[in-house]
């Protein structure tokens, strides 16, 4: 009609035309929706974040059940038996956690350069020591953390028990708890200090050793649950 305004459609149909051009562009089109405040979350990341949980989930688990089995051990062994063999206890513990803590620290430190040429060579324990290498987060999580929090704290009740046996021989309870914590802290502590300087310089010679014990228990684990094959019938 005459006299009347129309809308100037130029520039909607030209951003209309823009975006179904981009339909051709897999690339252009992900960077047109994250611009709008779309995100896209890939399946390698979903995946990773669900193994995350997963992963946390278990330690979890694994921590309550480890946590009881050792507190139970501890309680009803320790406490029924001498002050001997309490000692002989918390000594062990303190060996366990020193072992676990450089043996992380060493997974942690190691490179997984070696291993490939070794396992290339087929030299016992290479693959098993690749494997943890791999995994060394884990690896580390289960033995600093899981195993090294555990033990330290079921050491501290096997000093309580000392403690208890060092009041019966005379000896203030205060003073005797203060000496046992005091010891069992400083062996802890200085045993894994002086470990993970071992642990770092000898990070490869103490991962193989502990892949040789792995493969170890696996072939024997492989040979328990293979089927002995049956001679074949002569004609």
């Amino acid at each position: 009609m005459d006299g009347e305004i129309l809308p100037n459609l130029c520039r909607k149909v030209y951003l209309s035309y823009h975006h179904l051009s981009l339909l051709k562009r897999p690339r252009q089109i992900v960077g047109f929706f994250k611009s709008i405040g779309v995100e896209f979350v890939s399946g390698k990341k979903e995946k990773g974040k669900q193994e995350k949980q997963r992963w946390v989930l278990t330690v979890v688990c694994l921590s309550f059940g480890l946590s009881v089995v050792m507190s139970l051990v501890t309680s009803v062994f320790v406490e029924s038996a001498g002050l001997f063999v309490a000692l002989i206890s918390l000594i062990v513990l303190v060996m366990i956690g020193i072992v676990t803590d450089v043996t992380g620290t060493a997974v942690t430190s190691a490179s997984d350069q070696p291993f490939i040429a070794m396992a290339s060579k087929r030299i016992a324990g290479a693959k098993q020591a690749l494997r943890l290498i791999r995994k060394a987060e884990r690896v580390s999580s289960l033995l600093n953390d899981v195993v090294g929090d555990i033990v330290g704290i079921i050491s501290g009740s096997a000093g309580a028990v000392i403690a208890v046996y060092l009041t019966r021989f005379g000896l203030q309870s205060t003073i005797s708890s203060m000496l046992t914590t005091a010891f069992t802290s400083a062996f802890m502590i200085g045993g894994k200090a002086y470990g993970k300087g071992i642990a770092i310089e000898k990070s490869a010679e103490i991962v193989l050793y502990v892949g040789k014990i792995m493969a170890v228990f696996e072939r024997k684990g492989g040979s328990k649950g293979k089927k002995p094959k049956k001679p074949k019938k002569q004609a």
